[in-house]
């Protein structure tokens, strides 16, 4: 005959519960969340190669996109290879009447490109576009409109790219 203790200790499809209590100690509990052991973007992020790419819907200056990222704990994208530029040629195709910042900018005019990590732009992956005119101010950022990239004024509002390396937490 089964004693009281087992019977109480049966869920309704007579599986066995156990019911772990400690006295006087007092802890955490502890949550796994489904990603907790892979490899994972934020939500609303893009996942390609090791890089999480995020595809901004408002309008801001270069600068303001910078600052966004950074809250985002990103940068603005850095274009690295023809793959990666592959990659997001292929986004923008489906907004055709939206331009994106990018993380190249200039202190001035005759400057160098610089990438928000400081290494100078090459350009074996694409050229830089003018928009400038003679009565025009300094173009100092870079934007990319479809597949073509740009200079432009750094304070026309503009959607922005960010990207960060993947986590794996």
């Amino acid at each position: 005959m089964e004693s009281c203790a087992e019977v109480e200790n049966l869920d309704e499809d007579g599986y066995t519960q156990l019911d772990f209590h400690s006295q006087g100690v007092t802890g955490r509990r502890v949550v796994l969340e489904k990603g907790d052991f892979s490899s994972s973007c934020p939500p609303n992020w893009i996942i390609h190669k090791n890089n999480c790419y995020l595809f901004s819907t408002s309008l801001t200056s270069w600068s303001r996109s910078k600052s966004q990222c950074s809250q985002l704990y990103s940068n603005l994208l850095k274009i690295d290879s023809a793959e990666e530029l592959e990659f997001i040629v292929r986004h923008l195709s489906s907004q055709p009447d939206n331009s994106f910042w990018i993380g190249l900018s200039r202190h001035q005019t005759e400057g160098p490109w610089l990438w928000e990590d400081g290494s100078v732009f090459s350009s074996n992956l694409f050229q830089i576009r003018s928009t400038e005119t003679q009565e025009s101010s300094s173009h100092n950022c870079v934007w990319i409109h479809l597949s073509i990239i740009y200079d432009q004024l750094c304070s026309v509002p503009s959607y922005s790219i960010c990207e960060k390396k993947l986590s794996i937490k």
